[in-house]
């Protein structure tokens, strides 16, 4: 770890990507980069149309705390068609340097990335989960 002048962590931009198949209700063992206060979650829901009254729906829940990451869904009416659709998209405030234990249950999305960096850092948390 390298130190700036005032003591300072340097906060370096960073990710971590987990297939639809590795995200697929499975709890991971998460650990905040150092100096890193915001992590963005985002996950694309599958598309749910083509098919009557299907739905689709994705969560990343911490285990210990049960706040939701994020969560995610789309649906189709009965005749197929899609009336309603959200991706996960959250900026969660946490603490750097702790482990979290997440549950994600997202094998109908494109998979999940978590990223950080000096940008997310100063963006305003949807979800606390210090």
């Amino acid at each position: 770890m390298r130190r700036l002048f005032f003591g300072e962590v340097k906060v370096e931009d960073g990710s971590k990507n987990w297939s639809y198949s590795e995200a697929n209700n499975k709890t991971i063992a998460f650990t905040v980069p150092p100096g890193i206060k915001r992590i963005k979650v985002f996950a694309e829901v599958d598309y749910a149309e083509d098919e009557p009254e299907v739905s689709h729906y994705a969560v990343i829940k911490n285990t210990t705390s049960n706040n939701k990451w994020g969560e995610g869904y789309s649906d189709a009416d009965d005749g197929g068609v899609n009336v309603d659709h959200e991706n996960i998209d959250s900026i969660v405030g946490v603490t750097p340097n702790k482990t979290y234990t997440l549950h994600f249950n997202c094998v109908q999305t494109s998979g999940v990335t978590f990223s950080w960096g000096k940008a997310i850092n100063v963006m305003t948390p949807t979800v606390e989960d210090y």
